[in-house]
């Protein structure tokens, strides 16, 4: 739900595809363990007695937060957990190497626009990759840092999963 609109206040029709979504999202997450390929949209909207739309839009939030991995080349499949996506791969392997290098020094914070471009990914794609890096602690979010909130790199030693 977006900050400061209430359920009560939200349109019919966001409040149904938010259902829509949060019924998508328990049936992958419990009907298809982690790398298992996944049905078409068709198949689960009919499944799921679901209108084809919120189904896709569905899929869509579960690959936003890393869920699943869709429009890859291959079929969709469920992520196993502490997996990057595989469109993040090239951004998770660059940040660590520049980190590595010095190219990125401690306690500054990573240029996620510039990163996003360099990519090719949509900045909440980008989010979802910083947020990946930062539960493997090569980087840390800070709300009130040196530059505003964003992402920085560690002042101690990275303890980056390879």
């Amino acid at each position: 739900m977006t900050a400061g609109v209430s359920a009560a206040t939200k349109p019919e029709s966001m409040r149904i595809l938010d259902r829509a979504c949060v019924i998508v999202h328990q049936h992958v997450t419990t009907m298809y363990p982690p790398g298992a390929p996944l049905p078409s949209t068709k198949q689960l909207a009919l499944a799921l007695g679901l209108p084809q739309k919120h189904v896709h839009q569905g899929l869509l939030r579960l690959d936003s937060l890393g869920e699943i991995a869709l429009h890859t080349g291959s079929v969709p499949v469920r992520l196993r957990t502490r997996e990057p996506h595989p469109r993040d791969r090239g951004l998770h392997g660059a940040v660590r190497d520049r980190i590595r290098a010095g190219h990125y020094r401690p306690g500054t914070a990573l240029p996620t626009g510039l990163l996003g471009k360099e990519f090719g990914l949509l900045p909440h794609h980008v989010q979802r990759a910083l947020r990946f890096l930062t539960m493997e602690k090569t980087l840390r979010f800070e709300e009130d840092g040196a530059y505003g909130p964003g992402y920085y790199v560690p002042a101690g030693p990275v303890e980056a999963v390879a």
